[in-house]
């Protein structure tokens, strides 16, 4: 389940405290000198004073990981099986799934440091994990990932340890202390007596769960306990807030999704093992639809020039060069108004906007932005839209640097997240569709997946890009095209990387004070006013000068010329 939101009651903030204070006593009684007997328990080694809790970076969005969740694997399913149960053979099957199609799974720690740090990880990644501490996981699947030499995580819940009633026994100490030398095992908390739904209990009992479990498996195994698995993957704020207090790293909840589209760091998706194939295609899906990776560059300041060219069968007006910034409205503007109120020499139609109708002045605008007045990212508070804002293309800048990356709703709402990824940010807004990654068109079908239902209807479209020296490039197509079109123009144009900006009657290109692409059809409303404007500041090349007053903007398309011809 999504956390829940909620207010942090006196209640829960005296938990918080008593849970970090519980937290370093246990952590104090575990770390002091004791004499080394044989039936002395080992020591955790001293972790910091201050572990740095961090978050899901916008520097992990390269990738899409699953991580999958198994609970007992048993010989064969018989009538007494559980549906979570995976017998051998389809443990075996899943494994050369996973070998079969490219995954490549690590372990725990590489996944907090990707999703906290960026840190490279194969693209194939995916993790393995297993909850409640089952005996099937010593005697049936440890075996076959070491023979595959596939790391895995299991979670145990400490007040069920040795205990062997019943048709799924439990691992007991022994076993885990000989587990959690083996190289490819990590050892995480499950909670002490893993309650149906941790978030039902009182902060002070979910305390002890947490704290305590930790502090046992300290104690017994010798190592930190970094990680936890929430009971049933039921969890809230407060619970998260909790789990952060007692000292844990990263936690888990059983909610289907890929790692990097979670909703924070203690609340990191999972698929039960019976959705392997569908948290496969969810990846895949992700990948092709708009979660393409990041792209990072530098930004190559030059004099502010213009050309109108036909490509892949489409007319393009395209400025390059400058240094671009962004500006809004108070209510709505034409992008010429823009341009003069901020002294920028050109400009284009920049972000969506919430309230589509042409005589609206509504200037609430859709996704994340920041423009170089406001002291901090503005978040995307519509939680009703986050579903389909999800892994659309994001754009920032700094004075020197231009970056694109997937948008994720849940953790990227602060300024701190952004600002972790690039320091001196300036700017930030949302794109409609990544046209262009890499000089590589996007297909049609990839663009539908996440995009808006108009994504292909015959428009003029207005785009920003960066080119392989490194100029920002602001363009519209002077014609009605779809976005699949016009990243085959783009594309063949020389353009590296393009993001859709607001389209149709929305489109407005200006050079110099002069309109060099519209979207609209008649020469006295060349284009929609807008809420949000990208500017350039520079000069403007002579020669551009001389081409953008000759070229005669575009006030109807080619195909409404010959619709009236024929009429």
């Amino acid at each position: 389940m999504r956390p829940r939101s909620c207010r942090l009651s006196p209640k829960t903030l005296l938990a918080l405290v008593l849970a970090a204070l519980l937290a370093a006593s246990c952590k104090d009684q575990t770390v002091m000198p004791v004499p080394v007997t044989p039936t002395t328990a080992p020591q955790v080694p001293a972790a910091p004073a201050k572990p740095p809790y961090t978050e899901i970076s916008i520097a992990s969005q390269n990738r899409r990981i699953p991580v999958i969740m198994y609970h007992d694997v048993i010989a064969e399913r018989g009538k007494d099986a559980q549906w979570f149960d995976c017998s051998r053979e389809e443990f075996e099957a899943q494994m050369k799934f996973f070998q079969d199609n490219g995954a490549v799974p690590i372990s725990m720690k590489d996944l907090y440091d990707h999703l906290t740090t960026g840190k490279e990880v194969p693209e194939g990644a995916v993790v393995l994990t297993f909850d409640d501490n089952y005996q099937g996981f010593y005697d049936i699947a440890l075996p076959i990932l070491q023979q595959y030499n596939y790391p895995s995580t299991m979670f145990v819940h400490t007040g069920f340890v040795g205990d062997k009633t019943g048709l799924h026994p439990k691992m007991d100490w022994p076993t885990l202390k000989e587990l959690v030398k083996n190289p490819l095992v990590t050892i995480g908390s499950h909670t002490i007596t893993h309650p149906d739904d941790i978030s039902k209990l009182t902060p002070e009992q979910q305390t002890k769960e947490l704290v305590e479990s930790k502090a046992t498996l300290e104690r017994e195994l010798g190592v930190p306990m970094e990680f936890i698995a929430y009971p049933n993957g039921k969890n809230d704020k407060t619970t998260q807030e909790l789990t952060k207090a007692a000292g844990y790293k990263m936690a888990f909840s059983i909610d289907n999704g890929l790692a990097q589209e979670s909703p924070s760091i203690y609340c990191v998706n999972r698929y039960v093992h019976t959705r392997l194939e569908n948290a496969w295609e969810d990846r895949d899906r992700a990948l092709r639809g708009g979660a393409l990776g990041i792209f990072q560059g530098e930004i190559k300041e030059s004099l502010v020039g213009f050309q109108e060219l036909e490509s892949a069968g489409v007319k393009l007006a395209l400025i390059t060069g400058g240094l671009p910034t962004t500006v809004t409205s108070e209510t709505r503007e034409g992008v010429l108004d823009f341009v003069k109120r901020t002294k920028a020499v050109a400009g284009i139609n920049g972000t969506f906007f919430a309230m589509a109708a042409i005589k609206s002045t509504d200037n609430k605008l859709v996704g994340p932005c920041k423009t170089p007045e406001m002291p901090a990212v503005m978040p995307d508070i519509e939680v009703t839209r986050w579903e389909k804002l999800k892994n659309r293309p994001v754009i920032l800048w700094g004075p020197k640097t231009m970056a694109i990356v997937p948008y994720q709703p849940e953790t990227m709402g602060n300024d701190e997240v952004f600002k972790a990824f690039m320091p001196d940010l300036t700017d930030v807004f949302m794109g409609g569709v990544w046209l262009v990654h890499e000089g590589i068109p996007r297909k049609r079908e990839d663009m539908n997946t996440f995009a808006a239902k108009d994504i292909q209807d015959a428009r003029r479209r207005a785009f920003i890009g960066i080119n392989s020296v490194g100029q920002i490039v602001l363009g519209a197509s002077k014609q009605s095209c779809s976005s699949a079109q016009l990243a085959e123009a783009i594309s063949a144009a020389g353009i590296m990387e393009a993001v859709l900006l607001d389209s149709g009657f929305s489109t407005s290109l200006v050079y110099g004070e002069k309109i060099m692409a519209s979207g609209h059809s008649t020469p006295t409303t060349p284009s929609r006013p807008v809420p949000h404007a990208i500017v350039l500041k520079g000069t403007l090349d002579p020669a551009s000068k001389k081409a953008a007053a000759a070229a005669v903007p575009a006030t109807r398309d080619e195909s409404s010329r010959r619709r009236r011809r024929r009429r």
